[in-house]
């Protein structure tokens, strides 16, 4: 939770706010995710904080802010490279474990009894299409079982005279 919080320094609250607090903010982010020495980012920091009071993110909140710096399109990250990365970290930190709850739950559905034996790599393409979609209402069945059949197959549908798989 400390590091989590440690992102608040990226936000104009921070920026007016106890100075003893942001740098060791700034220290604990920079130890664990830069390997940066301190001092670049805390001087990036203090002109960074100037652009929080009376600049361009003055009027913003603290994601909006985090979302300029972390973008590759504008200036910021040439500008502030440590705290443009910082900012991109913070951005993709998760706040809760839905996405993971989520993700088991779709991993328990995937992965049964019936194909306990998926690979790596097929599991995780059965994932991401369970996740992602299409939605199965809108995927085309037919259309895959044509593909899936162009190619010489020991495996044969059971009903005879399929058009698909062309048991005879």
């Amino acid at each position: 939770m400390d590091l989590l919080g440690a992102f608040h320094v990226l936000s104009l609250q921070a920026a007016t706010g106890d100075e003893a607090i942001y740098v060791a903010n700034l220290q604990l982010l920079a130890g664990k995710f830069l390997q940066a020495d301190c001092n670049e980012v805390l001087q990036e920091w203090s002109s960074f904080k100037q652009q929080l009071i009376v600049g361009p993110f003055k009027d913003l909140d603290q994601q909006q802010v985090m979302q300029e710096l972390a973008s590759e399109v504008g200036e910021w990250g040439l500008l502030y490279p440590s705290l443009s990365k910082l900012a991109a970290i913070g951005l993709t930190i998760p706040v809760s474990s839905v996405n993971y709850e989520r993700d088991f739950s779709t991993l328990n559905q995937v992965k049964t009894d019936l194909r306990n034996r998926l690979q790596r790599e097929h599991l995780a393409t059965c994932m991401r299409l369970s996740i992602n979609g299409p939605p199965t209402r809108d995927f085309p069945f037919r259309r895959a079982l044509e593909l899936f059949f162009k190619t010489h197959r020991k495996i044969k549908c059971s009903q005879a005279g399929c058009q698909l798989c062309h048991h005879h």
